[in-house]
């Protein structure tokens, strides 16, 4: 039973917090991954992701990160032509294990037969080795993944460093933790309202869009409303060690995707 009977799984509710709780950084999940907290505090209405880091790198407070994929404003990791499959699994080679936990697997061409089944079904990833996704038991696709059929892995709350030209859609939020957290660790990245962010030595003005550079915000220059994550609450300073700004970030509530409309 996959996408092909019900359209959600393992259905929860928003997370309840502390601010210590904001501070974790940890290697076992300590809440669902993927959990979303709204809170007000004494910076107003905000709205929290819990993530997981595999950046390769630990990441600090104010940072900004995106979804990992592999390649540029897609949140997708593409397998092609699988060595074996069942219901519940796929071998394949080259992925770094525990990376793709949780993602969602779309299965994009039945290579024996175009437009059969489980061509266009979900499920979910309960685990990955270098050769080996393992699909949810109780998520199982309808029938058996064969040689050659080519699957889709999208990414919903594993993150990386952002890079310069990251569509708002791609873009996860910006580190909330006092210290941080770890490579292959779990941390809340804030997505929606108030935040103090890390930017460029660019001039940033008040009232502006602020876009995605590497692992920080950026000014807008003649960026296209796609690439916009908030806006700048106040102009931003170019002499600062670390420059940082107050920005109210629109990450839940982004801008459109780059297509023509």
């Amino acid at each position: 039973m996959a996408s092909d009977v019900q359209l959600y799984f393992k259905v929860g509710n928003l997370t309840s917090l502390g601010g210590p709780d904001l501070n974790t950084d940890s290697a076992d999940p300590l809440y669902r991954p993927g959990a979303i907290n709204m809170s007000v505090d004494a910076y107003g209405w905000r709205v929290f992701k819990y993530v997981k880091n595999i950046s390769n790198s630990a990441v600090a407070r104010g940072e900004t990160l995106s979804y990992a994929a592999d390649g540029a404003n897609v949140m997708t990791t593409t397998v092609s032509n699988i060595t074996a499959g069942s219901t519940t699994s796929a071998t394949t080679t080259g992925l770094t294990a525990d990376d793709h936990d949780g993602k969602i697997l779309f299965v994009l061409d039945k290579d024996a037969t175009a437009g059969a089944a489980p061509e266009g079904e979900c499920s979910i990833i309960s685990d990955n080795t270098a050769t080996i996704i393992s699909l949810e038991d109780n998520y199982a696709l309808s029938v058996a993944l064969a040689v050659n059929d080519d699957l889709e892995m999208i990414t919903n709350w594993q993150v990386n460093d952002a890079a310069d030209g990251d569509e708002a859609w791609t873009v996860a939020g910006v580190v909330i933790g006092n210290d941080g957290f770890a490579d292959n660790n779990y941390g809340w990245v804030q997505i929606e309202g108030p935040c103090s962010v890390d930017v460029t030595t660019n001039a940033i003005t008040e009232g502006d869009p602020i876009v995605a550079g590497a692992a920080i915000m950026d000014a807008f220059g003649t960026d296209g409303h796609e690439l916009w994550c908030g806006v700048a609450l106040a102009t931003g300073s170019t002499d600062e060690a670390i420059p940082t700004i107050p920005a109210y970030l629109k990450l839940m509530t982004f801008e459109n995707t780059g297509g023509t409309p």
